[in-house]
């Protein structure tokens, strides 16, 4: 997102917390959601890496915030024990870590596209990331959803958001010789 033009950004509409939110657990203080310290292997499904910017309304970087971020996993279960989704959990995957934005508000993680999950029985959420945002004057909850995904024009907290197009992440350029897909998601604080 560049603010060059002077105008206000939109603030990122707030989600629910959701019900697989990591309580009781302290989040992994990696960026790498895709294996486990001290464990042989990698998470299974699409690798991807997420990055964005946490912003005020002035286009400014809010550096050093702390940043959660959840989700499920490629198979749609989250590592959580009320998540009584059947799908098997991967043992190689980290489900909650704990970041920082640098010094230009930047973060960024590597992680798997994680699968779509039965919400109810007649709602399939479509795959998306949580993301809780603890800024200097404001806490954010907010989802990230993916683009191009056909579950996105049914979902009910989506869609129940006032700018949708807001929690879409955007696809980024590979970097060089990068073998995964690379998303853009920019958080954008009231007050920063």
């Amino acid at each position: 997102m560049d603010n060059s033009t002077g105008t206000r950004l939109h603030r990122t509409p707030d989600q629910i917390l959701g019900p697989y939110f990591p309580t009781g657990q302290t989040p992994a203080s990696q960026a790498d959601l895709t294996s486990v310290k001290g464990f042989e292997g990698c998470a299974q499904g699409e690798i991807i890496e997420v990055t964005g910017r946490v912003l005020n309304l002035d286009g400014e970087p809010v550096r050093g915030v702390p940043v959660t971020i959840w989700q499920a996993n490629s198979f749609g279960r989250y590592v959580h024990a009320n998540d009584l989704n059947p799908a098997p959990l991967d043992p190689h995957f980290v489900g909650c870590v704990g970041i920082l934005s640098d010094s230009d508000g930047v973060y960024r993680i590597k992680t798997v596209k994680p699968g779509a999950y039965p919400a109810g029985p007649d709602w399939m959420r479509p795959p998306h990331i949580h993301f809780e945002v603890h800024g200097r004057f404001e806490r954010l909850i907010t989802q990230m959803y993916f683009p191009g995904e056909p579950l996105n024009a049914c979902d009910r907290l989506l869609n129940a958001a006032l700018r949708p197009d807001l929690l879409i992440a955007e696809p980024l350029p590979s970097e060089d010789g990068a073998d995964h897909r690379v998303l853009n998601f920019d958080i954008v604080l009231a007050r920063g």
